[in-house]
């Protein structure tokens, strides 16, 4: 019985790689550059800048310490949204339907719901 799968081996498109390697062959491992080398410390140190300066990680953590409502914080995502250079490609009735639509994403979550339970319940017992 023969198999109408046949082995790799036809012909080669012009231009195409030689082999494994590329049309330049193989790379020599000694003359790689590490991932973290090719990054530089100038990657690392943005991406450590881009999390300590997370505005909603500030908010949940005002919002978890006791020193914003829950409401307020919600209040401020929202504005925050609304100010947003997308938000201002929007219309009147486009911002209010966006607006509208944060508002109950936000105060209908029931994750949301259960965390804000949660931190009035955890500040009531201090």
């Amino acid at each position: 019985m023969t198999s109408p799968i046949k082995p790799p081996g036809g012909p080669k498109p012009p231009g195409g790689p030689d082999g494994p390697g590329g049309p330049d062959g193989a790379r020599d491992p000694s003359k790689a550059e590490g991932f973290r080398e090719a990054l530089g410390t100038e990657g690392s140190s943005q991406a450590q800048s881009a999390q300590g300066a997370s505005p909603l990680g500030d908010l949940a953590a005002a919002v978890a310490s006791g020193a914003l409502p829950p409401q307020q914080a919600i209040e401020q995502v929202v504005q925050s949204m609304l100010a947003s250079p997308e938000a201002a490609l929007l219309d009147d009735a486009g911002r209010a339907q966006l607006e509208a639509h944060l508002r109950d994403a936000l105060e209908n979550d029931p994750a949301l719901l259960q965390m804000a339970r949660d931190l009035e319940k955890s500040s009531g017992e201090r």
